[in-house]
């Protein structure tokens, strides 16, 4: 089991991608939410989000302390922004986990980019989108590694890229967030992300 740590670069792509609000607000699916996607409680719903903006549907302070209360929280609308940075860090926690659990090929270790790019994946996918027959196939290919020390063809290249490429083409809804993560999978690997998602 590998013990790596979420980087910047990858805390910066999730944060980026993921509404932020100090106060309570709903989620598309109407769970009340806060800070950057912390969900609250799947046991409330209100008025769906619609638009990806935190502040088209913010809970009012009225539905925010009856939230607080009736789920006895040590905390309520707007919450600070330390425990804002306390959620986002035990969100991650689990896509971090997810990530260092995977089995890689002997010798091999993912880059910080890498890391960074497969847990915002499996943050915003769930832990269960890295065991799909794509992202275990690239997973399985030595070459994709910084490790590998041997040469690597013009083919080989190619493979890498494809392979990255398929991984990552996970919600049609998301293409611009994965292809960023598959650009960020890439940084400074040998090959580079010269296929967009679902364009295999």
């Amino acid at each position: 089991m590998a013990n790596q740590s979420l980087g910047t670069s990858g805390t910066t792509l999730i944060k980026s991608h993921e509404g932020f609000s100090l106060k309570f607000y709903a989620d598309p699916s109407g769970y009340p939410t806060v800070g950057w996607g912390h969900l609250i409680t799947k046991n409330k719903t209100y008025s769906r989000n619609k638009t990806g903006n935190p502040n088209d549907s913010l809970l009012t302070q009225a539905q925010a302390n009856a939230l607080t209360h009736s789920l006895n929280l040590n905390y309520t609308s707007p919450i600070s922004r330390t425990q804002a940075n306390t959620f986002f860090a035990k969100d991650t926690a689990k896509a971090v986990a997810a990530v260092n659990n995977l089995d890689l090929p002997a010798g091999c270790k993912f880059s910080q980019s890498q890391f960074d790019a497969l847990v915002s994946l499996a943050f915003n996918g769930g832990p269960g989108v890295l065991v799909s027959e794509d992202v275990q196939a690239m997973l399985a290919h030595k070459q994709i590694y910084p490790t590998f020390s041997g040469p690597i063809s013009s083919t080989e290249i190619t493979t890498c890229s494809k392979l990255v490429s398929k991984a990552f083409s996970y919600d049609r809804n998301l293409q611009r967030r994965r292809n960023e993560e598959a650009a960020l999978f890439c940084k400074n690997a040998r090959y580079t992300h010269q296929y967009p998602v679902y364009t295999l």
